[in-house]
This record gives structure tokens, sequence and C-alpha cells, in this order.
């Protein structure tokens, strides 16, 4: 396992599109930032001139991808060893490989889903494009809920969100009631002809409203105008039954967070 240079970039972007939808958050961000930034960095392993397998370190997560079998584990768990983070996240089955050898982590499992169907719906309340100003409280809710913000800190959150909305590399539209933030979708990363929608979030006392199809509706439709197809990620039961009905599913992932 070495540390990827420029040189790199061109053939690691060719061998992850072959199957994006195993590995669209690696795709995306070495497509925005290149395999080395301030807040990322990229290792692959090879086997003559062919890659076995990447890692990308974005923040406090770890994103991993590798089609054969044959890669080594033992460097990966040297990898995840000497750069603790918070959250590892890859296709299922490379997950269950590590799973037992990642002490101090708890294993959940889940499904990919690409959004290819939405509904024109006729907007009832005010859709806000979020600005940087926005990111702190939005880390805020987001983080109060385990499932999908458990890994996060509020902090290293509002970093990221800023970052995206700054860069254009995200986007966060927001529904607010008398100035409280009620209802939250973003794009948690954009590229060209694609995008991963995350952080859908509606605040406990207004889940009885239709905030959660007029958002996720409204993101849908804008990611169309730009000719983005749009995939997601779902852990919990009751959203893989929603996206199941909707949605087609794509692929099956896994994520190792922090104990």
């Amino acid at each position: 396992m070495r540390e990827a240079t420029e040189r790199d970039q061109s053939r690691i972007l060719d061998y992850l599109k072959e199957e994006l939808q195993d590995c669209i958050y690696l795709y995306i961000d070495i497509m925005n930032y290149g395999v080395q930034n301030e807040n990322m960095k990229v290792w692959l392993e090879e086997d003559q001139e062919e890659i076995l397998f990447v890692a990308m370190k974005y923040y406090d997560s770890f994103q991993l991808y590798g089609r054969r079998e044959d890669w080594s584990i033992e460097a990966v768990c040297k990898l995840l060893e000497d750069h603790p983070v918070a959250m590892v996240s890859a296709r299922r089955d490379i997950l269950k490989r590590l799973e037992d050898h990642c002490k101090g982590y708890r294993a959940t499992y889940g499904v990919v889903f690409v959004m290819d169907r939405y509904r024109e719906l006729k907007d009832t309340v005010e859709i806000l494009t979020a600005t940087e100003a926005d990111a702190k409280e939005i880390a805020e809710l987001i983080c109060s809920d385990e499932e999908i913000g458990g890994h996060y800190t509020v902090e290293g959150l509002t970093a990221q969100l800023a970052e995206r909305i700054r860069t254009k590399t995200g986007r966060s539209y927001i529904i607010r009631e008398k100035g409280v933030l009620m209802a939250h979708s973003a794009t948690y990363a954009e590229a060209e002809g694609v995008a991963v929608v995350g952080g859908t979030i509606i605040r406990p006392e207004a889940r009885n409203a239709n905030y959660y199809i007029l958002i996720s509706n409204y993101m849908l439709q804008q990611l169309a105008k730009e000719d983005k197809t749009a995939y997601t990620f779902s852990l919990s039961d009751k959203m893989i039954r929603y996206h199941s009905m909707v949605h087609t599913k794509c692929g099956e992932y896994g994520k190792l967070e922090k104990i």
C-alpha cells in the first residue's frame, strides 16, 4: 500500500468509474480534489500495473474499494491503525472481511439506491439554498440524530458542509419556520453527472408535516435539471423500505463506526 501521487490520478479514476455505485465517494472526491489535499489523502495497492485496492481518508473517515479478492487485509488494517478515524465505509463484502480485525468499531450494513424517480410537487413551503452561515446549525441538527450523525462532531461536520458549499462540491437545502431550521437535505458529494444525497433530516416536532417528501423531491428535481444521477445510502429498515418502493437498489455497503 503506497500513497498515491498526481500521476496516479487518471488511472485511479478510470478504475473507480467501472463500478461507480460501489465507490461513489471515492470517485467524486478524487475528481474534485485530486489525490492529495489538505483534508484528504489517497493510497493504493497494486499487482504489477493493475490496481487492486484504493483507500481514501477524507476528514475523519475512510472510504475503501477493491474489485479483486486478493487485496492485503494486513496492509489495510495497518493503514487504519496508522490513521485512526471515526468511520470506515466500503462495499459490504469488504467491510465483512475487515470487521473482525477492527477492534473498537461497531459495524452496520445498508443498501445503496439510485434515486431514479421523483414526483413533481408544488412547493407549499419555501425551500432555501443554504449558505456557509447555515452550516453550524445544520450540523447541530444532523448530529442530534444518532443514525445519520453519530460518527460526526458538530465542529467537523460544520467544516465539511461549509467547504462543500464554498467550493460548490455539495449543496444544502433547508426549510425554516419562524427562523428555526426544521428540515435539511444535502448533496454530500457532487461532480459532473453524479451526486450523493445525504443528511436528510426533519426536526422531530415537524415530522408529521410533509417536509421530507417536499425537500427530497425538490433536491432531485434540481439535480435532474443538471443531468446528474443521484445516489443515496440507507441503513435503517424504515428508510430501506421507503427507498425500495420508489428507487432502484444498486449495491450494498457497510460502515464501521468508532465505539
